[in-house]
């Protein structure tokens, strides 16, 4: 019994004593944005995936905590800036809804989300569009980690206190359009392929990465489909993106 009581002492003491030692965190906090598998600063959204009916998208940036978590709010601001002499520059209201600025890292918590509606504007496969969500930082919420990178030889750019959200319509070709599209659906367009799909009924994604005779599409269903659009220019007269009529290919006027 005595040599229980000496074991219990001791390991008693061996727990105070790593208590005392342990060192736990009480610097400054910061703020940045959620990394991901991502390589720069920018998200890029490509409609184009969209069927043409889709207008709004939900994106959500996510801001971490770097450092204690407490228990009261600490409250943040943003900039979303659209810059005018930008050719490139995304608009309030067309291209995305106006974004809430002040934002809070809940008490507890330890990360919070900016969420922003995108717009599909009607002429973004003209020009693609663009705009840049800023942190800002305070006395609670410093600027205290961030990726960098290297503009030349002397600029050296903090990727993750800002988001530039680079919006376009980029559609692209499949890899079997060259082989068995082509005499059935013509040259190749992004207009046409989107029109196709969207008439069809077919997910854009499953166009793009289907293996035909070994996945969703058979050489059957696509001449079909051909034909299918042939009939449906005929009564619904489409330009293409050169301005010329669309046409299918000379299988499918057949």
């Amino acid at each position: 019994m005595r040599q229980i009581f000496f074991i219990l002492l001791f390991f008693t003491a061996f727990l105070f004593a790593c208590e005392k030692d342990l060192d736990v965190y009480s610097g400054d906090s910061g703020i940045f944005f959620y990394a991901g598998s991502r390589l720069n600063d920018t998200v890029a959204i490509s409609w184009g995936m969209q069927s043409g009916n889709v207008k709004t998208q939900n994106l959500t940036l996510r801001v971490l905590l770097l450092g204690e978590v407490v228990n009261y709010d600490r409250k943040f601001t943003i900039d979303v800036i659209a810059d005018q002499a930008d050719t490139l520059s995304a608009e309030e209201g067309i291209d995305y809804e106006p974004v809430t600025t002040e934002h809070v890292i809940p008490a507890d918590g330890a990360y919070t989300d900016i969420n922003i509606v995108l717009k599909r504007r009607s002429d973004l496969n003209e020009r693609n569009r663009r705009f840049t969500v800023k942190l800002n930082e305070t006395s609670e919420l410093k600027f205290l980690y961030s990726r960098q990178t290297r503009l030349d030889s002397v600029t050296v750019l903090d990727m993750d206190y800002q988001r530039v959200i680079y919006m376009n319509e980029v559609f692209p070709q499949p890899s079997w359009w060259s082989t068995i599209g082509q005499s059935r659906f013509g040259n190749w367009s992004q207009k046409k392929a989107g029109l196709i799909c969207d008439v069809m009924g077919i997910d854009r994604s499953v166009w793009l990465y289907s293996i035909v005779g070994n996945g969703t599409f058979t050489q059957g269903y696509l001449s079909y489909v051909g034909k299918y659009m042939h009939k449906y220019l005929q009564e619904n007269p489409e330009e293409d993106e050169d301005g010329e009529l669309m046409v299918m290919g000379p299988d499918s006027r057949n």
